[in-house]
């Protein structure tokens, strides 16, 4: 291209770029508010954080007697299960699930056998068919651990503890309100 063709371009180009620049310098340049939008600030609970702000009670609900809860099970069986099995180690603990999973544990009894339970509590309500025990038992035999089955009655005797217990902590409740 002719060297006098690209000074006729590029030399209008540069001006306008120069005038431009020099123009947007200009003005009276004011600092922004604090808060732009004054009705950006909500007041009150948000809409998924429940009437008393706290974003967890949208997931609350109320148990028999009306009053709020946390658990997604009945709060009975769950602290007498925990009570029940608190000599044995836990490595699950979901209370929203209602499952308590416990780890191996030895009686210093009898080094030769262990024991670990599962426990499923289903729903709000005290009721026997609420709860699930299930039991696992091992000996040892020479230096491995072999599975044994576990009688019904070992469960169902677990099953009555809890739910004893369980009863007992309600009665408790009401007599203290």
């Amino acid at each position: 291209m002719h060297q006098l063709t690209k000074n006729y371009i590029f030399a209008p180009v540069t001006a306008i770029f120069v005038a431009l620049t020099l123009v947007a310098c200009g003005g009276d340049v004011k600092a922004p508010e604090t808060n732009p939008m004054p009705h950006d600030t909500l007041k009150g609970p948000g809409m998924f954080s429940g009437e008393g702000g706290d974003i967890l009670s949208v997931f609350r609900s109320k148990d028999e007697n009306g009053s709020s809860v946390s658990l997604g099970v009945n709060g009975y069986l769950w602290r007498a299960t925990l009570d029940t099995v608190s000599f044995m180690p836990i490595t699950q603990a979901d209370s929203a699930g209602g499952v308590i999973v416990t780890d191996w544990h030895t009686n210093p009894e009898n080094m030769t056998e262990r024991y670990r339970m599962n426990v499923f509590i289903r729903g709000r309500v005290l009721r026997a068919d609420a709860l699930e025990v299930k039991v696992f038992k091992q000996k040892k035999v020479k230096s491995e651990w072999q599975d044994i089955g576990v009688d019904e009655a070992t469960e169902t005797s677990l099953e009555d503890t809890i739910l004893t217990k369980a009863r007992a902590l309600r009665v408790a409740d009401k007599v203290a309100k």
